[in-house]
């Protein structure tokens, strides 16, 4: 059996997570449980984005990586090249 604890939320914040667990068919833990997963699943994206924004911003890197991924496109290729 999963641990319990209890912890204290808004009647607020409580009814907005019953509406959507309803909604979705689920308990009150699968829809937190889905709504952490959900954030967490966003900030990684989020941050990756920051990334390739930062090594867009160095020229030189950008540049770097770029001749990188072509390496690897030749590598992977089946070598028929554009056909």
């Amino acid at each position: 059996m999963t641990e319990v604890t209890t912890i204290k939320v808004s009647v607020q914040t409580r009814d907005r997570l019953k509406r959507l667990a309803d909604e979705d068919h689920l308990t009150l833990d699968e829809e937190l449980a889905r709504t952490l997963d959900k954030a967490e699943e966003s900030r990684f994206w989020a941050g990756v984005r920051a990334d390739y924004e930062r090594l867009r911003a160095d020229s030189q890197g950008w540049s770097d990586y770029a001749d990188e991924l072509a390496e690897w496109d030749l590598t992977t290729g089946d070598g028929l090249g554009d056909r």
